[in-house]
């Protein structure tokens, strides 16, 4: 999995392919809602644009990665290196090539870095996400409750 999967900084110029990944993972939300694809556009185009400046303002030194798989894009991933721990910002990957191993693999290669840098990995999930069972599979913990938000921590073995 690891020589199929790798992580190529996101490009100013490759917004585009950012919010379409974007799109790709929370479009079929606003299914059950009975809108044209117009307003559902709209609706997108509001929650990333208030997403990216929440995280611009929050995480100014975050880095913006694209997940490739074999050549092609299929998510992104957002972390910050801080001084007492590496935040998790955002990591998803477009439903179908979701149940791959894929974020598996990343989070364990990302625990690697973190463990050569002896600093924890911390994350937010919202609470009920599928995804809780996948951190918690790699070792990490909830360590508080803030609703609608669970905080996870992979401490590395000190």
């Amino acid at each position: 999995m690891k020589d199929k999967v790798k992580l190529r900084v996101a490009l100013p110029e490759e917004e585009d392919t950012l919010y379409s990944l974007f799109v790709s993972t929370r479009k079929s939300e606003f299914a059950i809602l009975e809108w044209d694809e117009q307003q559902i556009e709209g609706l997108l185009r509001m929650q990333y644009d208030a997403q990216k400046a929440f995280y611009q303002q929050q995480f100014p030194n975050a880095k913006y990665e694209i997940i490739m798989y074999k050549g092609l894009g299929i998510g992104r991933l957002i972390t910050e290196i801080q001084q007492e721990a590496i935040r998790l910002i955002d990591i998803f990957i477009i439903p179908e090539y979701r149940g791959r191993g894929i974020c598996t693999a990343l989070l364990r290669e990302f625990q690697h870095v973190a463990a050569e840098l002896r600093l924890p990995i911390e994350l937010n999930v919202l609470m009920g996400n599928p995804a809780q069972r996948l951190y918690e599979r790699c070792g990490f913990v909830v360590t508080d409750e803030t609703p609608p938000y669970l905080l996870l921590i992979w401490e590395v073995d000190r």
